[in-house]
């Protein structure tokens, strides 16, 4: 039962019954990934794909030079992998875990088999597909139009929906803490910022008393506020 409503709030299986979900979880297995190990290597074979039930998921690939690029991070209630499942290719980036993570794998079997069966689903799978292109087309918007300090308060308004799309609370008003995956540099190269413009933005928004840094912690004091900000 908990697998199966786990899979009922990722997109690809909202449409699903009750029934069509079981049938799904019984082929799906947790994984426990600590911090820091590799769930899977660039050129791995695939046969599934992932949702992360807590904890944070890193995909990047390494340059010929020895530079990490975060292609995306994933956290609770997020897949990853289906479009590399289906095109039946190898993985073109590593996935590695940035904490102690909990995450499901769902056999491409089970989804191939709801593909063939079920026209709702086949077209459920088209249209999560596509949604994760738009997404994609957005977040490359966002790197390249954004200025450095909408994409700071838009990483962090997304962290908070984030964690707590789990409570249902509405955040809008509310104070919340957003607790770093990641170190700052590697933040600042998942934003296409410098570690430098990354470190002035963060004391701007703490001068106009929007956040407090404590550690890794960043402490929002008033969410709304943050999402008025113009900068």
């Amino acid at each position: 039962m908990k697998n199966s409503s786990i899979l009922a709030s990722i997109p690809l299986f909202k449409a699903l019954d009750s029934n069509q979900l079981a049938n799904i979880a019984s082929a799906t297995h947790e994984i426990t990934v600590n911090k820091g190990r590799i769930l899977f290597n660039k050129g791995d074979p695939s046969d599934g794909f992932y949702i992360v039930v807590s904890g944070r998921i890193k995909l990047s690939f390494v340059s010929r030079d020895g530079k990490e690029f975060i292609a995306e991070i994933f956290g609770p209630n997020q897949s990853f992998g289906e479009a590399v499942m289906f095109l039946g290719k190898s993985y073109p980036v590593c996935a590695q875990a940035l904490m102690d993570s909990k995450i499901l794998h769902v056999p491409k079997s089970i989804v191939f088999e709801g593909v063939d069966n079920n026209a709702g689903f086949a077209r459920r799978v088209i249209a999560g597909l596509c949604a994760r292109l738009v997404d994609r087309i957005q977040t490359l918007e966002y790197l390249t139009v954004y200025s450095s300090i909408q994409k700071v308060i838009g990483y962090l308004l997304r962290e908070i929906e984030l964690a707590e799309s789990e409570k249902s609370k509405d955040v809008n008003h509310n104070e919340a803490d957003v607790l770093l995956a990641v170190n700052k540099a590697t933040l600042a190269a998942q934003l296409n910022l410098t570690p430098e413009t990354l470190s002035r933005v963060l004391h701007k928004l703490v001068d106009e008393g929007l956040i407090r840094v404590e550690g890794k912690t960043i402490h929002i004091c008033h969410v709304q506020k943050m999402r008025d900000f113009n900068g």
